[in-house]
């Protein structure tokens, strides 16, 4: 049988008949009239009294609607009060239960409706509490069972960093408050939680990475044979004891009884089998996000100009937003899909360590598909990396594992500092560099680093190297498949040549950006290929297949080839150069000037393919990372300039520039080829990432020189430099653009010449604007309410703000995702109430005749910023019919931030940068002369950043 739904509207006793019973009266002078509000007093103490055994704070009269009761004011009385040498919180934890549910009695479609007092809120529901700091501690410390089915921050926004630090501080407190032994062991314990996560984190990042070192070699060599004696060994392993020649490794062609025809076949239909499968199980974690689909952008040599519309609207009719008209169509604006498992991931981790949330991208089912798809996708031979991904994977499991501590649970801000961490053993287990890891951290993804996560990164690095290097996946004690060393040092004549290396790298890495956004524009952004993304992944693998299998230096994997490519060639004899004996009798080596001739074209082929085929591969819908194959195009063209130095010593021996090397003209004891394409694959990787000193440490550590640091610096520098100057984004840049992502970049200094007023429209503050104005009541229709949250939504602002106005000027933001919230629950307990039936909530309309009581006055900050979980215990209880059932639920005060940040309206742009960046707010309010102005959210002030006017052209 339903519960009948009975609104109540019980009428408040006598305040002389309630004041015994409650150390509260509420003044008579509160009443509607703001006028006489304006002249009541607001607080008025008398002596302390006892009360049921408790000893209470002094006796606070106030006035609900009185401004003037703020916990500032009575931190100030508690000092002085005879409590006041109680550690802790000392001002009294004043709680005032929500008001019993106020109705439109006309039933009429009312925003705010002016209620009597005496309709509202009896007397002897105002209770007050102790202020015994132990009693606090035990009951803000509880927090319900049903609370954790709230999800504080929604998918796609951002996080309060000002909010996260505030709760973190107080968290603090408490523990430090805590007296004795039991005190000291739980601040122990809370200390170590963080060593302790970060010790498991690096321990599976390793663990993780081994099992895709050995899976990626197995299957990447069965595309060109098998093992006979094992078919489950990869080739390395296979022909370890067989020297130069290798029975027991069978190619294909010799199983498909020397047909080449059948072998070259066969070797596409696997690569493209494997590049199926890979997009396929990637395509599994799609995910639509509330943003329309972005547009094509072109990147120029100063800023990116859109050639579509960017507007954040959802489906609806016309809205006015900060007085702006906005027009959404009929049907459904088309969506971005982002698939969580595609790409590299860095790019996303950098926009999720900057404060906003991407739901399911660092999730159990992403990190599991990944691992798969990512040894599927490298193994298919298409050009990608797996180092990008490791990042990728390292911060699943620095989200996953936090969940079981829950000091890094409870709190987003903490959360990013484990996953900053998390982030270095990625590129530790990636390219055995645990500097090279933590510095990668610092300099390229995180957005906030304090320096105990500096310790905690590099805690993190070590372990997984380490126990990577126990786990041993080459079988030859290295945790990378190459490291190179050179047996003397450059001399000076090569300075110029590697400043050339390092301005050439520039040039590519510019060009590659350039290469894939035009790409993406007209090929991926078409009609047909967006629809399908099975086909493009099918077509670029049976593209990169056919094109790789007539050229002996792509067909190798990434890393090896690169390892051939500067490695340093070994020979026998001491005889002149052209009766030189290599033992490594290949293309690399070269051992007469035909040789040379054929080596500079095999591998300017090479890099023409790599180059190409890596710029055109960004953005597949597979797990694809960026950095090795970029590695290997900068060491196929360091190779060709250090052959070519070879033969130009050979051609011209007494030139000056060679002046310095050896006597007997041997151009092997003076330039060594290897060094080239170290510092090559260094110059063409700055110039698409733009890092520097965390790619200079990385190559360091691979070669384990001190001689060749001072090259490969030079020409990351120089690469760097000339990219930022024809090429302002980087890769990471271009993929957060295209996707739209809210990223604001800490690492650049905009120039501004406007101020807040030129692109800050004024609000209107009318019944239907997004706008809470409470100078008449407190009291807003549920439908009212949900009316104005959609005018937020629709403007694309699911993370943005109702601005609480009292007589024009600013007192609260009311967040739009706990009102959501709470406007949901009010309408589960109205439609259970009335009987309703329903299949989704969505399809049922809010009871206007509800009333929500909305005020910024009788709140403590101390509830809002700490014990936010109790607030929503509230919508968990419905033991009740009729108005009991909403008696909580209709009170949104508490959900009210009584702390927002405002700005002047002739503040210059500069400073609403500093104040986004450095304190990573979500929005800043605008006055003037003290009066609301309007809201200006993080991704509107992005926006403007991207597209706004000429003055956004100059970042330095």
């Amino acid at each position: 049988m339903q519960p009948e739904y009975v609104p109540l509207l019980p009428r408040a006793p006598s305040v002389a008949s309630t004041a015994t019973k409650a150390s509260t009266t509420v003044s008579t002078a509160a009443t509607g009239d703001p006028d006489t509000r304006a002249h009541s007093p607001a607080l008025t103490f008398d002596h302390p009294s006892a009360s049921a055994g408790l000893v209470l704070p002094p006796t606070i009269r106030f006035d609900l609607h009185s401004p003037g009761i703020t916990p500032r004011a009575l931190h100030a009385h508690a000092q002085s009060g005879p409590h006041s040498s109680h550690r802790g919180l000392s001002l009294p934890d004043i709680f005032v239960p929500p008001r019993p549910l106020p109705v439109n009695r006309a039933n009429e479609v009312s925003d705010q409706t002016s209620i009597p007092f005496s309709d509202i809120a009896p007397a002897h529901e105002l209770t007050t509490v102790s202020n015994n700091i132990s009693a606090t501690v035990e009951s803000t410390a509880t927090v319900p069972a049903d609370a954790s089915k709230r999800l504080w921050y929604d998918d796609f926004t951002t996080i309060d960093w000002v909010h996260e630090f505030i709760k973190e501080s107080f968290r603090v407190k408490r523990l430090r408050d805590l007296p004795g032994l039991r005190g000291r062991l739980i601040r122990a314990r809370d200390a170590s939680q963080g060593w302790i996560l970060i010790s498991v984190i690096g321990s599976t990042v390793a663990c993780i990475a081994y099992l895709i070192d050995g899976a990626e070699q197995r299957v990447f060599d069965w595309r060109s044979g098998y093992c006979a004696t094992n078919w489950f060994l990869p080739k390395h392993d296979c022909c370890v004891e067989s020297g130069d020649t290798c029975p027991a490794w069978l190619e294909w062609k010799f199983a498909l009884r020397g047909s080449a025809f059948a072998e070259y076949a066969l070797y596409i239909a696997l690569s493209v089998t494997l590049a199926l499968i890979a997009v396929l199980l990637t395509l599994t974690t799609a995910s639509t996000t509330p943003f329309p689909k972005p547009p094509v952008t072109v990147v120029d040599s100063q800023r990116e100009t859109p050639l579509g519309t960017n507007a954040n609207l959802a489906p609806g009719a016309p809205v006015t937003v900060n007085g702006e008209t906005h027009k959404g169509p009929p049907a459904a604006v088309p969506r971005s899909i982002i698939y969580t498992a595609a790409g590299g991931g860095v790019a996303e981790v950098k926009t999720i360590l900057s404060g906003f949330v991407i739901k399911r991208f660092l999730g159990s089912y992403t990190l599991f598909v990944k691992s798969i798809a990512l040894v599927l996708s490298i193994s298919s031979g298409l050009n990608v990396g797996k180092e990008g991904p490791y990042v990728h994977m390292a911060s699943c499991v620095g989200n996953i594992t936090c969940r079981f501590f829950s000091k890094f649970n409870n709190n987003d801000g903490k959360r990013r500092e484990i996953l900053s961490a998390a982030a270095s053993a990625g590129v530790a287990v990636a390219f055995g560099s645990p500097l090279g890891g933590v510095l990668f951290s610092l300099e390229e993804v995180s957005y906030y680093f304090p320096p105990k996560t500096l310790i905690r990164s590099f805690l993190c690095a070590v372990i997984s190297a380490l126990v990577l290097k126990l786990l041993n996946p080459y079988g030859t004690g290295k945790i990378v498949i190459f490291e190179v060393s050179y047996d003397h040092d450059w001399h000076a004549f090569e300075f110029l040549i590697f400043i050339f290396i390092g301005a050439c790298g520039g040039v590519i890495g510019a060009a590659f950006g350039r290469l894939n956004v035009w790409w993406t524009r007209i090929w991926r952004r078409s009609s047909f290929i967006s629809k399908h993304p099975v086909t493009d992944v099918v077509l670029m693998a049976t593209v990169t297949a056919a094109i790789s299998y007539f050229n002996v230096y792509t067909q190798k994997s990434a890393s090896e080839l690169l390892y051939d490519l500067a490695r340093t060639c070994t020979y026998r004899t001491a005889s002149p150069f052209d009766t030189l004996d290599y033992e490594d009798d290949d293309a690399l080596c070269p051992t007469s000037m035909a040789m040379y001739a054929s080596s500079i074209r095999s591998l300017s082929a090479a890099f023409v393919i790599k180059f190409v085929l890596t710029a055109v591969t960004v953005g597949l819908k597979i797990p694809a990372g960026i950095y090795v194959p970029s590695m290997v195009s900068g060491a196929l063209l360091g190779r060709i300039v250090g052959l070519s130095v070879q033969w130009l010593q050979y051609q011209a021996p007494h030139l000056f520039l060679f002046s310095s090397c050896p006597a007997g003209n041997d151009p092997r004891a003076c330039t060594i080829p290897g060094v080239y394409a170290i510092v090559g694959a260094g110059a063409v990787m700055a110039g698409v990432t733009r890092m520097t000193v965390t790619l200079a440490v990385i190559l360091f550590e691979l070669t384990g020189s001190l001689d060749h640091v001072l090259p490969i610096s030079v020409a990351i520098l120089i690469s760097k430099w000339v990219a930022q100057a024809l090429e302002p984004n980087s890769i990471y840049d271009v993929i957060m653009h295209n996707n739209n992502f809210p990223f604001l970049d800490n690492q650049r200094t905009p120039g501004f010449s406007v101020t807040l007023h030129d692109i800050v429209p004024k609000a209107t503050i009318s019944a239907t604007g997004p706008v809470i104005d409470t100078s008449d009541s407190p009291y807003l229709s549920a439908a009212a309410l949900r009316r104005k949250l959609q005018i937020l939504q629709t403007s694309g602002e699911l993370d943005g703000s109702l601005p609480i106005l009292r007589n024009q000027v600013l007192v609260g933001l009311l967040p739009a995702p706990e009102l959501e919230y709470a406007l949901d629950k009010i309408k589960e307990k109205d439609a259970t109430a009335s009987g309703i039936q329903y299949d989704d909530l969505a399809d049922v309309a809010d009871n206007n005749e509800i009333m929500c009581h909305i005020s910024a006055d009788d709140q403590e900050i101390q509830r809002y910023y700490f014990d936010r979980s109790s607030r929503h215990h509230q919508f968990s209880q419905n033991n009740g019919t009729g108005a009991s059932v909403f008696t909580a639920a209709t009170d949104l005060t508490p959900f009210v931030d009584r702390a927002p940040i405002s700005l002047d309206i002739n503040s210059p742009l500069a400073m609403v940068y500093l104040m986004f960046v450095r304190l990573g707010l979500r929005m800043v309010c605008v006055v003037e002369d003290g009066k609301f102005w309007g809201v200006l959210h993080k991704k509107r002030f992005i926006e403007y950043c991207r597209f706004g006017d000429d003055n956004m052209d100059t970042w330095f």
